[in-house]
């Protein structure tokens, strides 16, 4: 390839051949002086020059320049040997076209190394655009393993944060909080937690501003399907997913079309479904599904354990037969709670209920029957206490109440309502029906006592009061 400087003196040089050999063919003297030496002279200095502007030609100009400049060589010659007579001139063509041939050859040289030059830059081109995309390629890939990296690790605080929360409430808040940040994408996260008797969902938790966004607190047609079939699910666009029918879910369940989903599974049984959607289709990959479905296996080991805390919690502080508080547990809040009354200076009642005649049933249908007397009268007791209210057993068949807020006038009355629910209410006993009468004592803070010791006390007397009165009654002084 010929540089753009060379060209230009090429230019130049073909310039001055073609204009030296063009002056020399018009200064030779006509036909009647045709065999001088002088005009010999001329007309094979005018061929000469005419050589250099053809090969000159041919390198410069290329294969269509070169041949112009032959031809307009020829023809000046032709004409110059007419013009001057001199027939021998004509052998001079023999040269020109010796050299139109050297000069052809040097373009079609020349071209077929432009040709392969440019194939080879092509190639070399094309090498570099391959290299640069894997380059590309290979950055994108160390980022996204990077980032996968990042995220994975992030699962070392989840289960750190898991394994130290015991409260269902704050646990279910933290998986709803870790699930945004180790994802690391936008989304509605939903949290819901299964009822294992009745085989449903309850929403438990999620990043929702306000419950009004959840219209459907038991989930849609995505969370039972994760709940039945216990298997992960992502959905890149619900609207075009032939599996499911999007009729009158998005007015139900708000605006989605991205899901991913992952059912949290313990011991074999789904305890609930961790979720997470977004507006826009396409939100959520593979690797999030993988990663949601990390966290809640996570989630399923930490609610499990916030379960059997709860349940331990309930063992130690409630009777098992009963379902009422353990004295223990009622002495303590007893206690409590007769302080408060006395720095805020309010009101409260304690209740001392014994059944009647409860020995007789044990007799008659054996011990197994105390216990069903123990549950029915349990169960009437806490249907109709205030949330504020305390139950305990307190030994035996004897069951304390504690009311918080409650002078005595409205302690009779409450247990007056107890008595009588308790009377009308039948009992079956071995297939046979039976009913029992209750005898309460009630004593009030401050009117009766002002200390725990003296409130029991005087209850108890009451209690026994009633029963020297015939028993089935109320006494409160």
């Amino acid at each position: 390839m010929i540089s753009y400087r060379a060209r230009s003196i090429f230019y130049i040089f073909l310039t001055i051949s073609l204009s030296i050999s063009t002056y020399l063919s018009w200064t030779i003297s006509p036909k009647s002086s045709g065999g001088s030496l002088s005009n010999i002279v001329l007309i094979s200095s005018a061929a000469s020059g005419f050589n250099i502007a053809i090969l000159l030609g041919w390198i410069t100009l290329g294969l269509t320049g070169g041949a112009v400049v032959t031809i307009s060589a020829f023809i000046f010659i032709l004409l110059l040997g007419f013009r001057t007579g001199c027939h021998n001139c004509n052998i001079l063509i023999l040269p020109l076209i010796m050299t139109a041939w050297i000069g052809y050859s040097f373009a079609t040289d020349r071209n077929r190394m432009n040709q392969l030059h440019a194939l080879r830059l092509e190639k070399i081109e094309e090498e570099k655009n391959i290299i640069a995309n894997e380059v590309k390629d290979s950055n994108n890939g160390i980022k996204a393993f990077e980032d996968k990296l990042k995220r994975y690790s992030m699962l070392k605080g989840v289960a750190e944060r898991f394994s130290t929360v015991l409260s269902l409430e704050d646990i279910t808040a933290s998986i709803v909080e870790k699930t945004i940040k180790t994802l690391g994408k936008s989304g509605r996260v939903l949290l819901f937690l299964a009822d294992q008797h009745k085989q449903e969902l309850m929403l438990s938790a999620s990043n929702a501003k306000n419950d009004q966004e959840i219209k459907t607190k038991k989930g849609d047609l995505f969370d039972q399907w994760v709940l039945r079939h216990k298997k992960a699910l992502l959905i890149e666009d619900a609207t075009k997913d032939f599996r499911f029918s999007m009729e009158g879910i998005a007015a139900d369940y708000g605006t989605f079309r991205s899901i991913i989903s992952s059912p949290l599974v313990s011991e074999n049984k789904v305890i609930g479904v961790l979720r997470m959607d977004f507006p826009d289709g396409f939100a959520y990959t593979q690797d999030d599904l993988r990663l949601l479905d990390i966290i809640a296996n996570l989630a399923a080991v930490a609610v499990q354990n916030s379960l059997l805390y709860s349940r331990t919690q309930e063992l130690a502080i409630r009777d098992g037969l009963t379902g009422l508080k353990v004295r223990r547990f009622f002495m303590e809040n007893f206690h409590r709670e007769v302080r408060r009354a006395t720095r805020k200076r309010e009101p409260l009642s304690l209740l001392m209920l014994d059944i009647d005649h409860f020995k007789n049933y044990n007799d008659k249908y054996g011990h197994s029957s105390g216990d069903i007397i123990l549950r029915s009268i349990a169960d009437t007791i806490i249907g109709l206490l205030d949330e504020e209210d305390i139950a305990g057993r307190y030994g035996g068949e004897e069951i304390a109440i504690l009311l918080w807020r409650k002078n005595r006038k409205e302690a009779v009355l409450l247990a007056e309502k107890i008595r009588k629910l308790i009377k009308r209410k039948t009992i079956e006993i071995k297939k046979e029906d039976t009913r029992v009468t209750v005898s309460i004592g009630v004593a009030a803070y401050p009117k009766d006592a002002v200390t725990e010791e003296e409130l029991i006390r005087i209850a108890d007397a009451r209690l026994y009061e009633a029963k020297g009165q015939g028993r089935d009654r109320v006494c409160s002084g």
